[in-house]
């Protein structure tokens, strides 16, 4: 499993932030998916096929945001029996 970090620019209120982790969720390959708005920064645990990252990122742009990939790395052992 791989977490992927991305820049989020322009969704700063709760409903936003829900909304990208409710239908994020959704995406096929998705694990877990969460927004930190303090420092505009989605954090996504999906299972590291590059085509994840690409609809993550097209699906933001779509409800008018933008998401800008900021890198992957392996998920932390404990993010997998915790959620985070």
């Amino acid at each position: 499993m791989k977490r992927a970090t991305f820049e989020l620019v322009g969704a700063t209120c709760t409903s936003c932030s829900i909304g990208i982790e409710h239908m994020g969720r959704r995406i096929k390959g998705v694990e877990e998916i969460w927004v930190d708005r303090q420092t505009g920064t989605i954090y996504m645990d999906f299972d590291g096929n590059s085509a994840t990252v690409d609809k993550i990122t097209q699906f933001v742009q779509a409800i008018g945001y933008q998401a800008n990939f900021l890198g992957m790395e392996d998920t932390p052992a404990e993010a997998v029996t915790t959620g985070r």
